[in-house]
């Protein structure tokens, strides 16, 4: 493993945190009334995030607290199932955060979320691990530092650490009205972008966060904040990012027959943070990511089409596993 500076790294474990929800949705694309049933999934922006990554072969660790309910059970499950170290999930006595959401074949979706005073709105600095010994990349979104003022201390002091232990950090605005006004986000999520080493925004951020519609202008305005790579994702035109060095690479989109956009942007941030970590080039993650995303729009829930890491096709998969052979996505994309 490399980090962002190309240096060997010794440490192999990547570490979010945040809220892990369970939705409620239908098997058809019908409104919730219509449904005859409805099939749970886990989920929440960095649980999505630490599945898909560790799909890929890196090790992931989820830090969140669940409530002592049926809800939280399922996630700690579902952690376990896909491997993900869950050794700093509390359980709490408030309950787990739940949200009903439709797919619907005209494109609309309708989250209808039940997370206040949730269990995992109490994550706090207490919390936090003390060692990171064996972490080697930190990744937060905005989502958390929304939900309490315990969730953004606890963002805060992971950042604080990891800054103090020289970790990396990728960067996830995941701007949500429904959360807090645009106003208060701005205020709080400013601050961050020039403390991550990576930022994963999206075209519909860039404004509010950097000050312009432009991505190219975003990239420029993101680096002068002292962010080392940053990456604009453009939805249906792909995405576009810039090195450290200032090199600027435009990756184009991956096809996919979508279905259901959630968790395809945290199945894309996986990919690329995966890649970088392989030390894989811009375009080479921009590439991976690309394909992680299109393959979750293809099935129904919140990471379902994460693909696993024997599932990528040859190209990509020498991104992670044959040093030797990555400048030769380079040259034949």
């Amino acid at each position: 493993m490399t980090d962002p500076a190309g240096r060997p790294a010794s440490r192999n474990v990547v570490l979010t945190l945040g809220e892990a929800i369970v939705a409620a949705l239908p098997s058809e694309p019908v409104r919730i009334e219509s449904s005859g049933e409805l099939h749970l999934s886990v989920g929440g922006a960095e649980l999505n995030f630490a599945v898909a990554i560790r799909r890929l072969g890196v090790a992931s660790r989820f830090l969140g607290v669940v409530g002592d309910d049926p809800p939280g059970r399922l996630v700690q499950r579902a952690l376990d199932e896909e491997d993900v170290d869950s050794s700093l999930l509390r359980v709490a006595p408030e309950p787990t955060a739940l949200y009903l959401r439709e797919w619907l074949s005209d494109g609309e979706r309708r989250p209808y979320y039940y997370r206040r005073s949730s269990a995992g709105s109490t994550l706090s600095p207490s919390d936090c691990p003390e060692d990171l010994a064996d972490c080697s990349w930190l990744h937060v979104s905005g989502i958390t530092p929304a939900l309490s003022s315990s969730c953004a201390e606890a963002v805060e002091a992971m950042l604080t650490l990891a800054k103090d232990r020289a970790i990396p950090v990728s960067f996830d605005p995941n701007y949500r009205a429904a959360l807090w006004d645009v106003r208060t986000a701005r205020a709080a999520l400013e601050p961050m972008v020039s403390r991550c080493a990576v930022l994963l925004v999206g075209l519909e951020e860039i404004d509010f966060l950097l000050g312009t519609s432009d991505p190219v202008a975003a990239l420029d305005r993101a680096s002068a904040l002292g962010v080392a790579t940053t990456v604009v994702k453009l939805g249906a035109d792909g995405s576009i990012g810039r090195s450290a060095s200032g090199e600027v690479v435009h990756c184009p989109p991956v096809s996919a027959r979508a279905l259901d956009p959630v968790g395809a942007g945290d199945a894309f941030d996986a990919g690329f943070v995966a890649a970088r970590l392989a030390g894989a080039s811009l375009l080479g993650s921009l590439g991976l990511a690309s394909f992680c995303g299109a393959r979750v729009v293809e099935r129904v829930g919140e990471h379902d089409g994460a693909p696993h890491r024997d599932e990528l096709p040859p190209e990509l998969r020498m991104l992670l596993d044959e040093p030797s052979l990555r400048d030769r996505y380079d040259k034949t994309s």
